[in-house]
């Protein structure tokens, strides 16, 4: 028995459209050979509610009257019990509209998915891509990122592709439009934004707002116009910059911590580049000496060698927390300050939970860049006498910043691989990088301030504000004889 083509039509929501080289691959039903081809050139669309031969309504541009604001009653960052079946066409279940195999989040290597251009439609295949990502423990962030990329690349229009996703319970309408204008830019953020304010409560007005234009400055990042550091880092990495045997690694991890607590094993020694507080904030002058100190690590470091090469222990490794989506970049462009400010607070606690209140106060107040090196693959040292160098750049005229990099960017020899020796080497060589200049220019005798601490040893075990004062104190004498101090 034949089935009615209006059947066909009306059946359950399609899952959205695949083009591959042999032509159009989708929900076809035998029906379309029995004419339907005769007045729908371009798929304008007929509506599934409409008879056979019924003109199609226009789509609507923006949300209809007759539907309740979507806030009335519910958050406005929808409740993970929301429906999707609230916006599937009449006659179909959530059940029929889930596609049987995730078509956007589980098959990285298959054709573009291409959504329908009809609204009522749009929605249904979004709610039911969401429908899906949901039952297979898609992250927000994955989930999200893919499905904006395939409605751009669907070509829809970015009012409607906003409120799919909103009503699809994709995710907070925040995040959606913040993906939205971060990947569509400036010509799509006033329709974004107007459409997630009118499905949304008035007093998310602001936060709309706020995503909005964190938006922008994201989609200014990835087009390589950004200014500096980014706080809006969607992928965490850490870049690995050795001295010997490679060249520049970038290691992921799904959890953040790992990415300064557990860095990749075998180098010799690890020097970990962090940036100062409020970094978008600092003076020209600041902001200046941070950017030099990168271009130097991404001139000087790595320059040759293998990618693929194993660490070794004979060399010296800078490890820099960046944005992996923002690869290509400058290297200053790339630093996630969202995570090296987690990595400096990390450091200062641990720091003061050992003592060393003294030293720890210049990485919460000094400008930057701090670099800290270490014999493990770890920021934090985990417990007292671990050896530590700390270098707190705040100040220092950029002129100095090669030989800063010079003496920590060296080969180690065999006989210090592994060895605290290795990182009182680098002390040794930052000695001769002249300092801050001091504010008693032609006084005789004045030192210039500490701006570099060796941390561990015998002895050493940090137990008071004393006992730190008292090093510094020998650091100067040191200095000023240029001989090295005692222990």
């Amino acid at each position: 028995m034949e089935t009615p083509l209006h059947h066909i039509l009306a059946g359950p929501v399609r899952r959205p459209r695949r083009f591959r080289a042999g032509g159009r691959v989708g929900v076809v039903a035998a029906g379309w050979l029995l004419g339907l081809a005769v007045s729908v050139a371009g798929c304008a669309g007929v509506r599934p509610d409409l008879p056979v031969g019924a003109e199609s309504e226009p789509a609507p541009s923006v949300v209809r009257a007759a539907e309740p604001p979507r806030w009335q009653g519910v958050d406005e960052t929808l409740a993970d019990d929301a429906r999707p079946s609230d916006v599937l066409p009449e006659g179909s279940s959530p059940a029929e509209a889930r596609p049987s195999g995730g078509v956007l989040f589980n098959d990285p290597g298959a054709p573009p998915v291409l959504f329908s251009q009809d609204p009522e439609i749009l929605r249904a295949e979004v709610a039911a891509e969401c429908l899906s990502a949901r039952s297979m423990s898609i992250s927000i962030r994955d989930g999200l990122d893919a499905l904006v990329a395939s409605l751009y690349s669907s070509v829809i229009d970015p009012a409607e592709g906003t409120e799919a996703l909103i009503l699809g319970n994709c995710a907070p309408p925040t995040d959606i439009v913040r993906e939205m204008v971060a990947k569509g830019g400036e010509q799509v953020l006033t329709p974004v934004a107007e459409r997630a304010r009118a499905l949304s409560a008035p007093r998310a007005r602001r936060a709309i707002e706020t995503a909005a234009a964190d938006g922008l400055t994201r989609n200014l990042e990835l087009n390589g116009s950004g200014s500096g550091p980014t706080r809006l880092a969607r992928d965490h990495a850490m870049a690995y910059f050795p001295s010997e045997g490679s060249a520049v690694r970038i290691e992921t991890s799904n959890g953040i911590d790992r990415l300064y607590r557990r860095a990749v094993p075998g180098f010799g020694v690890y020097t970990f580049i962090m940036v100062g507080p409020n970094v978008e904030r600092l003076a020209q002058p600041d902001q200046a000496r941070h950017r030099e100190l990168f271009r130097l690590v991404e001139t000087y470091a790595a320059s040759g060698g293998d990618a693929e090469a194993a660490p070794r222990p004979d060399a010296h490794v800078f490890l820099i927390p960046v944005d992996a989506e923002l690869g290509g970049m400058p290297l200053f462009n790339q630093v996630a300050a969202d995570l090296s400010d987690r990595m400096r607070k990390q450091l200062i606690e641990d720091l003061r939970g050992q003592g060393e209140a003294d030293i720890a106060a210049p990485l919460q107040k000094g400008s930057g860049p701090f670099l800290v090196a270490a014999l493990e693959p770890d920021l934090l040292s985990g417990g007292a006498g671990a050896y530590r160098l700390v270098a707190d750049l705040s100040g220092l005229e950029i002129e100095h910043l090669y030989g800063v990099v010079d003496a920590f960017d060296r080969g180690i020899g065999p006989e210090l691989a592994g060895r605290p020796e290795s990182l009182a080497a680098i002390r040794d060589r930052l000695r001769g990088v002249r300092g801050p200049q001091s504010g008693n220019a032609g006084t005789v005798a004045t030192a210039e301030p500490v701006w570099f601490f060796m941390l561990g040893g015998p002895g050493e075990s940090g137990a008071g504000a004393g006992a730190a004062i008292g090093r510094l104190m020998l650091g100067v004498a040191a200095l000023l004889k240029n001989e090295p101090p005692s222990a």
